[in-house]
């Protein structure tokens, strides 16, 4: 066994992380990852059945940069078109739902869901801070960036 430091289940650099603890080593490579989400309509996700275009962003409803990203990212709803979004966090639902609502980011094309930390590290990786950025096209990952990112980054990101 060995740990692992999980940032998504802690906060955003301004807390130490919390440790996870894994039987096997996460197998990380550049295909869709496989892991299951329970969005807030109750619905639930399984990653590696996605299609298309797909920015998946951990995040933690407290941290200050998720917050800005979600506003950014409010601001510049139009950036989004062609992706399919889904912002993913270990907290519960009403957190959660709370923070769409805050961030109006409630759209056709942006989800929001938890999933658990020991499959989220198992399927994409040790995640040092969050917010981190997953953009996949056609099922490959294209781009992985972890922490606050400028408006001219994740546009760049989204081409």
């Amino acid at each position: 066994m060995f740990v692992i430091a999980a940032a998504v289940a802690g906060a955003c650099g301004k807390e130490k992380p919390k440790e996870v603890v894994l039987n096997a080593v996460p197998t990380v490579n550049n295909e869709m990852p496989a892991f299951t989400v329970s969005l807030t309509d109750s619905t639930k996700v399984f990653f590696k059945d996605l299609k298309g275009n797909v920015l998946l962003v951990f995040f933690n409803p407290d941290c200050d940069h998720c917050q800005r990203e979600a506003q950014l990212l409010s601001d510049n709803k139009a950036m989004l078109t062609g992706y399919d979004v889904y912002f993913v966090t270990p907290d519960q639902m009403p957190a959660i739902g709370q923070f769409a609502r805050d961030y109006k980011l409630i759209e056709p094309n942006i989800h929001f869901g938890r999933a658990k930390v020991t499959d989220v590290l198992a399927a994409v990786g040790p995640i040092n801070q969050v917010p981190t950025f997953f953009v996949y096209k056609d099922q490959r990952l294209v781009s992985r960036n972890e922490g606050e990112l400028t408006l001219e980054k994740i546009q760049e990101l989204l081409k």
